[in-house]
């Protein structure tokens, strides 16, 4: 009768192939990312330790000095932003001139139009432009004074809006019109040109001319 020695160099031998036969697990870290099914859109669920927080961000707050800025109150408050940056280019010339007035003017042999750049608050949600006038004004509008405008530097793509100034100089008292739902940006730039032969004038102001109307 033959027997079997196991030694136990053997047996942890056996031992260690089993072992690294079997599937090995991963543990994430339970300082990652959760389902956001918690979370309205654009946010997501996170649980740090430094800085301490639990809760939906909408950027990874771990980490992170200061941690969600969520969370911070917004500094922006409801308004209006006057006296836009104004440039007046002599078509076809892309060079332009500095004015601090809406004047526009478009003939058979000459054509200008503008851009107006307004610095905006950053937390701005909901922006409109406008245009407006009080009682007191140095204001002129020849017939089809109808200026289109388009958001960014250039008159390309669909425009915002128009801005119809035909006949409005001769309306006593103040007034405001609506153009069109603009972009919101710390900065935003329009481009405004006549969409047939006329002109327009309007001494700009604190209450007067070009405006964006705001909310946050």
């Amino acid at each position: 009768m033959h027997f079997h020695t196991i030694t136990l160099g053997t047996t942890l031998a056996a031992l260690l192939s089993l072992t690294t036969a079997l599937p090995t697990t991963s543990y994430s870290s339970p300082l990652t990312t959760r389902d956001n099914g918690e979370c309205p859109s654009g946010k997501v669920y996170y649980v740090c330790n430094k800085p301490e927080f639990r809760g939906c961000c909408s950027i990874d707050p771990c980490g992170r000095e200061g941690g969600c800025p969520d969370d911070k109150p917004s500094t922006c408050t409801p308004g209006q932003i006057y006296q836009p940056k104004m440039q007046t280019y002599l078509l076809p010339s892309s060079d332009s001139i500095s004015t601090p007035n809406l004047n526009i003017s478009k003939s058979t042999t000459a054509e200008w139009d503008q851009t107006m750049t307004f610095s905006g608050p950053k937390d701005a949600k909901t922006c409109t432009l406008m245009w407006g006038v009080p009682a007191e004004r140095n204001f002129k509008a020849g017939q089809n004074a109808l200026v289109r405008v388009w958001q960014g530097d250039k008159a390309e793509g669909e425009s915002i809006g128009a801005a119809d100034f035909t006949n409005w100089p001769g309306v006593e008292g103040p007034h405001t019109h609506t153009v069109g739902t603009v972009k919101c940006g710390e900065e935003m730039v329009f481009r405004a040109r006549l969409d047939k032969e006329s002109e327009v004038f309007l001494e700009q102001g604190a209450e007067t001319g070009w405006y964006i109307d705001y909310k946050c």
